[in-house]
């Protein structure tokens, strides 16, 4: 069973991982189940691949099963979720955190969410550096993507440079969150 730190952390590992039949990256679950065993939650997720019909589980140990979006977990590093894996998350999300001219407000929201989420997954990258430690230690990760990423730019997972893009989309959440609170939420229909 893979061990989450939140319910947010078991989706957003259900979105890295595609089908492993067609790589497929979609993962609409139909089942979910939640309970306790061994005196711990869990929560466990069943579904069809869209493409290839493949039936799908994810079954997971939540340690904390009420820490709030967006969190991910608490100050430990992921044992699921290698650094690489949330620096191109974080790296997708920030594409979408752009409020364009003449935005909508469900646009603005979406703006906001990817600005969040930019934010929440260069944190946790950050999670995998030892205290007094510059970089991301090799051994963290533990994924045949995060090695590859890391070996084709290892400055990616240095310190300064993660907390130099947590900096920079600490400001573009600013900019969006000015944007959100701009709107007249009791006005939109």
């Amino acid at each position: 069973m893979l061990v989450a730190r939140s319910m947010a952390e078991c989706h957003l590992y259900m979105d890295l991982h595609p089908c492993p039949h067609c790589g497929e990256p979609e993962f609409r679950w139909s089942r979910h189940e939640a309970g306790i065993r061994d005196g711990q939650h869990t929560s466990s997720y069943e579904g069809e691949c869209p493409t290839c019909r493949s039936a799908r589980r994810f079954d997971f140990v939540v340690l904390d099963y009420d820490l709030a979006p967006p969190a991910l977990g608490g100050p430990e590093p992921s044992q699921i979720i290698d650094p690489a894996e949330f620096v191109e998350a974080g790296d997708l999300a920030a594409r979408y955190a752009v409020v364009r001219a003449g935005a909508d407000p469900d646009e603005v929201a979406e703006a906001y969410d990817a600005a969040v989420d930019a934010v929440v997954t260069v944190e946790e990258a950050l999670k995998f550096i030892p205290a007094g430690a510059t970089r991301v230690p090799e051994a963290a990760f533990t994924s045949s993507a995060g090695r590859a990423a890391l070996a084709a730019e290892p400055g990616r997972f240095d310190r300064a440079h993660l907390e130099a893009v947590l900096a920079e989309r600490r400001t573009v959440l600013a900019a969006v969150s000015r944007d959100m609170d701009a709107i007249d939420w009791d006005a939109v229909t």
